[in-house]
């Protein structure tokens, strides 16, 4: 029987219309020149038909096929002349460093066809040793904000820099008195700069430095540190911060200082914290925090008291009172934090030198008993080097507090330069500053953008972003970096090294190519820098090597003890306390709120809260019950609100249920309430309608997302304080919260999250804290007995077990802190899109990776460990979904698991999502239908959909980088941009994979342990997350994997998944966890984990 049946490709096909047979009898369309191609004028819209796009360049069929995704194609334009040393389709590394005045790090920054698009930690050189934060990694984002401004302004009149140069100068050498306001700056070569104007406006050469009366520099920091230094200065003689070397203590207290998150220099202590949270190490620190909200550090804390802020005078004088030492702090502590206390003390005396006491309170009295505490310790001669000063924040709060009241009160001097510094915004009479600098004759701002303050300045000279510049920094006394630019910039911006020199008449512009910054900073390094070391032999070697590894050799002088003042513990003041304490602190995201317009930080969930696109009061949900506040919400129902007065200022904003805030403290996090003037700092800075567009305000400028909390700052001793007294009102109306997670607990499933003390783990048998899990069969005499999960199988195995490659990944639950790097890391290389606070409070965020917080319950002895009871199952459910009062925290990165049995492959009709034979589930996004099957299928619940076309769809107009011109320059070639109506997850960064292979290859050997690496991994500060090839039997990943603390979550479910987490262990005595975790013993129920647990009647 012949073949009668016909199948077209198409209607077009099918009916021959006009253009199909055009289309078909013109296999070779005709060639379109560049010029053609780039002055038609559908090119301005933000995509073009794909059909469209083919006809624009002449692509043949071949090249069609090539393009046969439904995704959108925008400005393909080519190099006109290809830089030599940049390879298409490779990428090029470039070693640099990371300041911003709040966040410090060594970083690589990887860039495709000369675009910056990836930022990690330098593992290798520089002291962070590979630790960054989220908004370290977010910043690449920054760079490609299309609201910067891109060049010199004059009234708000764009000038060109001649013009603008010639009067700054004239004005500066004019007025009587010139002030630079800046924050705290840590760059030689940067302070050199300023040097040379201070002289040529009348300034005379010291053996102290520059003396000049009409100029002054004031050294300011939104979140200042001030009192750290007064205190050191009052008790050794010298106003330092000094070193911390958290690698050598066995026993950390912290008194409210997030040194994880916030706190100084928390990218390095970040590293180090980690390195000594490995119970299989030499020795697992000890880790104490006592603390109003709950921080990251709190959160991975081996013990933990809420106290409130005007408590902290209270925990130290306990301590100290302990050691013998008599003070006028107060003694007095709550039991919770008493029995916190005395088991800190116990340990604090066991390990002496080795120990680490810091206060996160910018009051000098708090600091000045830290310094004694640390001093009774011997801490300075191990763990604290006050020879080795950190020379962040230096901020001269009383100096600042003076200048302000100048020019709110309209005696300002004749002319003020603000150098990164947005006083308007981070003051708290930000307005009347803001009005008084109006008034002052000459005013000149050095900022990416018309911010809150370079809003009201005469002049704006637009900063470089910082990977597009040339500067130098000295972290300590003994730490010296450089940063180098990883692009050509992008606008008419200026370095701020090269505009002192000109405004001092040192130099003169040099363009966007300019070399005026490079050429000081060398020549500093080379006159300075190369006589101090020996290492080279010659000066450019020695630069040329500096700017490789972004740093020079370290020679970091001794610790040693230096006599303690005890007069400085006479005439102590300290902070009353009131009924409500408000307590301001920096979330990992936001911070203070200098990339409050990036959409990417915006969107990442709070680590404690999981909130986004928001900040609000938190309280303890216990005080909430008492109040009528709710304490639970979703999508169709938000959160009450409430107004916090302190002094004569007020805030409004949602209350969010948070375990372990202090009883009669709320926290409300600062960065927030940006551009509150309409100012231009970012499209994504403001709230978003559901369909697109900003929400506005009465006089029509956009929303401010959230509000700001630093009108509540005030000062205290001299410095500036983070910490109020004030009052609480309930208002009426609900807000809505966009969160990634609703629930608290993990309800006791053990299955999920594991945890022991560190006693238990070393001396007891890994069945009693990590049980195999196993099933019932029959056996041959038709008995019960306990079988491993290796012998129930329901599929066909793929063959993927000591076969070629198989890629996994495990997650040290004892290292993981919860700071979200990974998630933006795994953002900017998957380009994952930023879907907006609508569709977040929806469920559909689209991140590919995820947190999970869990909180303990009453019911549990630890996270996931039930206690023994008498309730009944919905009656201990019920009771295991509310967390504690202050409850123990364990962070559980989620992702795909790339399970060998992986249900979302059985129930795809289309086959769109396969199994590779190197243990990956795959993603075919041009045959996915979206059905949503794999989502439903997947126990882990790690599948998003694409429910709209992110990257055009007019509701993410004003916050998916992929919908602007210049914002989509920071997109990874390496990986497609889905569109509309597909699935897409976590894909183990198979591009690096392949990349890793290939690299292999051309080097003629074997893939090697270390050749690939995930986002998440490189981008994880405690080296967590371990991936490679599991089949390599000497690879980290299978030494980890094969560890007495591996385990598979939800192992029952018979997934089989590439990923292994490891047991949490945590540094402490739990004599209900210690009940539990016993010799095996039997089980009533036929589907259990045969762990060493005492089972609990039901």
């Amino acid at each position: 029987m012949g073949m009668t049946r016909k199948y077209w490709k198409g209607i077009d096909e099918l009916k021959e219309t006009p253009q199909f047979i055009e289309s078909r009898n013109q296999e070779f369309p005709a060639q379109t020149s560049m010029d053609e191609f780039l002055s038609d004028e559908s090119l301005q819209e933000s995509s073009t038909g794909r059909r469209d796009f083919l006809k624009f360049l002449g692509f043949s069929v071949a090249a069609a096929t090539v393009a046969a995704c439904e995704a959108p194609v925008t400005k393909a334009i080519p190099y006109v002349n290809k830089p030599e040393d940049v390879i298409p389709g490779m990428p090029t590394w470039y070693a640099s460093t990371y300041y911003d005045g709040n966040s410090y790090a060594s970083i690589l920054v990887k860039t495709r066809e000369g675009r910056p698009i990836f930022v990690k930690g330098n593992k290798d050189f520089g002291v962070t040793k590979g630790s960054v934060n989220p908004q370290i990694i977010g910043s690449v984002l920054g760079l490609y904000d299309s609201e910067r401004v891109q060049g010199p302004l004059a009234q708000g009149e764009a000038k060109n820099y001649s013009d603008v140069d010639s009067k700054i100068s004239t004005e500066l050498k004019t007025a009587n008195k010139v002030v630079l306001v800046s924050n705290s700056v840590i760059s030689p070569s940067l302070l050199g700069a300023i040097d040379e104007l201070s002289l040529s406006l009348g300034g005379t050469q010291t053996e102290i430095g520059v003396v000049n009366d009409k100029f002054e520099h004031i050294q300011y920091d939104a979140v200042s540190y001030a009192g750290i230094r007064k205190a050191n200065e009052a008790t050794f003689g010298k106003a330092i911060i000094p070193d911390y070397d958290f690698t050598k203590a066995k026993t950390i207290v912290s008194i409210g200082a997030d040194f994880l998150n916030s706190w100084l220099v928390s990218t390095q202590y970040t590293q180090q914290y980690g390195t000594r949270r490995n119970p299989e190490g030499d020795w697992m620190s000890k880790h104490f925090q006592f603390e109003s909200v709950l921080s990251i550090a709190g959160s991975n804390a081996d013990e933990r008291a809420m106290i409130k802020p005007s408590e902290q005078a209270n925990v130290l004088g306990y301590m100290l009172s302990e050691f013998g030492v008599s003070t006028s702090a107060p003694k007095t502590l709550s039991e919770g934090a008493m029995k916190v206390a005395k088991s800190a003390v116990k340990a604090l005396k066991s390990s002496k030198s080795e120990s680490i006491v810091i206060c996160g309170s910018n009051d000098k009295s708090l600091q000045i008993l830290v310094n004694k505490l640390n001093d009774k310790l011997g801490a300075y001669t191990s763990t604290i080097n006050l020879n080795n000063e950190v020379q962040m924040f230096k901020s001269e709060d009383e100096k600042m507090m003076n200048f302000v009241n100048s020019v709110v009160k309209g005696n300002g001097p004749d002319a003020v330069i603000m150098l990164d510094v947005n006083p308007a915004y981070t003051l708290a009479n930000g307005s009347d500053f803001a009005k008084g600098l109006k008034k002052i004759k000459t005013t000149v701002t050095l900022a990416s953008h018309a911010d809150e303050t370079a809003a009201n300045c005469k002049y704006h000279i637009p900063a470089h972003h910082a990977l597009e510049s040339w500067m130098d920094f000295q972290l300590t006394t003994a730490h010296y970096a450089v940063a180098q630019p990883t692009i050509r910039p992008l606008h008419n911006t200026a370095s701020s090294i090269e505009s002192f020199l000109v405004w001092a008449g040192k130099s003169k512009r040099g363009g966007k190519d300019s070399k005026v910054a490079y050429d000081y900073i060398k020549n500093n390094w080379e006159l300075y820098g190369f006589p101090m070391q020996t290492k080279y032999t010659d000066a450019t070697t020695y630069w040329n090597m500096a700017v490789h590894n972004s740093c020079a050799d370290d020679v970091t002088p001794e610790a040693a003890a230096m006599t303690f003042n005890d007069a400085a513990l006479s005439g102590l003041k300290f902070a009353k306390g009131g009924s409500l304490e408000v307590v301001m602190y920096q979330k990992s995201a936001i911070g203070i709120g200098t990339q409050a317009n990036n959409p990417w930080l915006q969107e990442m969930p709070d680590p404690m809260t999981k909130a986004t696109w928001d900040n609000y009061f938190t309280m303890n949900p216990v005080e909430m019950v008492k109040g009528g506040y709710a304490t639970t919400f979703d999508q169709e129902n938000g959160l009450n609100m409430a107004t916090v007065k302190v002094g004569n200022k007020s805030l409004t904003l949602p209350v969010f249920p948070l375990p372990g805030q202090a009883i009669g403290t709320v926290g409300v996090a600062l960065g927030y309430g940006r551009g509150r003037n309409g100012e231009k700092i970012g499209k994504a800075a403001y709230q978003t309608k559901e369909y697109g567009g900003h929400v506005t305000l009465e006089n029509g400028n956009p929303s401010p997302i959230g509000a700001n909390a630093f009108d509540f700052v005030g000062s205290v001793n001299g410095t500036y304080s983070y910490e109020a007294t004030g009052t609480l009102t309930k208002e009426s109306g609900v807000y809505p919260i966009a969160a990634t997670q609703i629930h608290s607990t993990v309800m006791g499933r053990h299955s999920i999250v594991r945890e022991t003390t560190l006693s238990t783990f070393k001396n007891k048998d890994k069945e009693t804290y990590n049980p195999a899990y196993t099933l019932q069969k029959l056996d041959e005499h038709g008995n019960h007995v306990e079988a491993p999960m290796s012998e129930f199988d329901l599929w066909d195995a793929h063959p993927v077990e000591n076969i070629g490659h198989r890629w996994g990944m495990t997650v040290d639950l004892s290292s993981c802190i919860g700071c979200g790097s990974c998630l933006i890391a795994c953002q900017a290389e998957n380009n994952v899109p930023v879907v907006g606070k609508t569709e977040v409070r929806k469920g559909r965020e689209m991140h590919w990776l995820r947190i999970d917080r869990y909180f303990a319950s009453d019911v549990e002895a630890a996270v996931g460990s039930r206690k023994e009871h008498d309730m009944s199952k919905m009656e201990f459910f019920k009771a295991a979904e509310i967390a504690a009062e202050n409850p123990k925290v364990v962070h559980m990165p989620m992702m795909c698991h790339h399970c060998n049995h992986a249900p979302c492959e059985t129930v795809c009709p289309v086959a769109a999502t396969t199994h590779s034979n190197e243990g990956l589930n795959q993603m075919a996004y041009n045959r996915c239908i979206g059905t949503r099957y794999c989502a439903n299928n997947c126990p882990y619940k790690v599948r998003r959909f694409n429910w709209f076309n992110y990257p055009s769809y007019k509701a993410q107009t004003e916050i998916n980088p992929a919908q602007d011109d210049l914002g989509r320059m920071v997109l990874n070639p390496d990986v497609t941009v889905r569109t509309r109506g597909v699935m897409e997850k976590c894909s183990f960064c198979v591009q690096r994979i392949q990349a890793g292979k290939l690299d292999a290859k051309a080097e003629g050997r074997p893939v090697q342990d270390g050749d690939y690496t995930t986002a998440c991994s490189d981008s994880c500060p405690t080296n967590a997350i371990t991936v490679g090839d599991w089949n390599d039997l000497k690879s980290m990943v299978r030494a980890s994997a094969d560890d007495k603390r591996s385990y598979q979550a939800l192992e029952e479910v018979g997934v089989k998944p590439n990923v292994w987490f490891k047991v949490k262990v945590r540094n402490e005595e739990n004599s209900a966890l210690d009940a539990l975790q016993v010799e095996k013993v039997s089980h009533e129920a036929h589907g259990h984990s045969s762990e060493g647990h005492k089972e609990s009647k039901h």
